[in-house]
């Protein structure tokens, strides 16, 4: 059996522990591939993490990867930040160990993240700090978003990123660098 590379952002996909196996099927031309663990045609197992680049063209600015990108928090629920320490609020993600690093005010956050597709995108093994801080609102709202979303949108030439549950906007960031 061969192995497969997926070349979908400069992220980690992983394998979901909680479903079992995660398989993978593929149409022949069609550049969608679907992971859907119900398709008993389907023998191709996935491996716990498939590393996977981005083709850069040459030329091309103003992209920024879902991961190696520090990703500014701008927008929770709606609602602009309004930060209460001169530290960024930010998320950045490393796709070679598959972790995401969070501070959004008071507590640094941290844990799994894992890609079922190219726009699903879920948390694991979330950790925080545990400091009493004031007004703690916006990092328990971004606490609780995380461990909720299930899919992202990038957009505006790659600089703003959106955090999804379901169809409903809950975080927006923008690329810092």
């Amino acid at each position: 059996m061969k192995n497969i590379y997926l070349t979908i952002d400069s992220t980690a996909i992983q394998k979901d522990t909680i479903a079992g196996i995660d398989t993978l099927s593929y149409e022949s031309g069609s550049t969608a591939a679907s992971n859907d663990s119900s398709d008993a045609k389907s023998n191709v197992k996935l491996p716990n993490k498939i590393s996977a680049t981005t083709k850069v063209i040459p030329g091309e600015k103003g992209k920024f990867p879902l991961a190696e990108t520090k990703w500014e928090l701008v927008e929770l629920n709606g609602k602009a930040i309004e930060k209460t320490t001169s530290k960024d609020y930010f998320i950045n993600f490393d796709s070679k160990s598959g972790t995401f690093k969070a501070f959004v005010g008071c507590n640094r956050i941290s844990g799994n993240y894992f890609m079922k597709a190219s726009d699903k995108l879920g948390f694991s093994n979330i950790i925080s700090t545990r400091m009493a801080c004031q007004n703690m609102d916006v990092e328990r709202g971004f606490f609780n978003n995380l461990q909720k979303t299930d899919n992202y949108m990038i957009e505006e030439d790659g600089k703003v990123l959106h955090f999804h549950i379901g169809k409903k906007a809950v975080a927006k960031f923008k690329a810092i660098r």
